[in-house]
């Protein structure tokens, strides 16, 4: 996810320059290079401890699973059917549910998308804060609310918004999901 970010702010990069001289464009372009370089180990970072939090809980679910299951077994093995303590049963039952559970929100937590991360690609034409004209062609986005910039980038996306930039800007959130255009938009509106 990071490598498709990254890219993005390269190619916008390159794209933010053609009005520079090509000395310009070949700085931009190595550190371009660079900045995707770290991306790649950020990503596989992250993958890699998504991986080692997901495979600890899942060992820890299938451990506490087969100690129900045990219980289940030992309590039908001593004691009738009909007079197995149901309690018993239910109680570890739903302790696997919560765990199962945080388990989910965990990775969830991991894997949530953050507006300002999103927005450091925008930040080349826009400005750390969202206070400048995109090159001196577009609107100052800060202060807009969440549901302007939503439209506006969706807009952008589909084809329908913009004028100068549309082009320019219709590369840039092409690549934007749902959850990125929701989160860099309530990001730009705190700003």
């Amino acid at each position: 996810m990071k490598i498709v970010l990254s890219a993005v702010l390269a190619l916008f990069l390159v794209g933010c320059s053609e009005d520079k001289a090509s000395s310009g464009k070949e700085e931009v372009v190595k550190e371009s290079k660079t900045v995707v370089a770290k991306a790649k180990e950020s990503v596989v970072s992250s993958t890699k401890e998504v991986k080692k939090v997901t495979k600890e809980l899942v060992k820890e679910v299938k451990k506490e699973t087969q100690k129900v299951v045990e219980e289940v077994k030992t309590s039908v093995v001593k004691k009738p059917v009909q007079k197995a303590p149901v309690a018993k049963v239910v109680e570890p039952v739903k302790e696997v549910a919560k765990k199962e559970k945080a388990v989910v929100e965990k990775v969830a937590v991991i894997t949530t998308v953050d507006g300002a991360t999103v927005y450091k690609v925008c930040a080349g034409c826009h400005g750390s804060n969202a206070e400048k004209k995109a090159l001196n062609k577009s609107q100052i986005i800060k202060g807009w609310d969440s549901s302007k910039t939503i439209a506006a980038l969706n807009g952008y996306k589909d084809g329908t918004y913009g004028s100068s930039m549309k082009s320019v800007m219709k590369g840039q959130v092409s690549k934007l999901s749902d959850e990125k255009i929701k989160a860099v938009s309530e990001y730009i509106s705190g700003l």
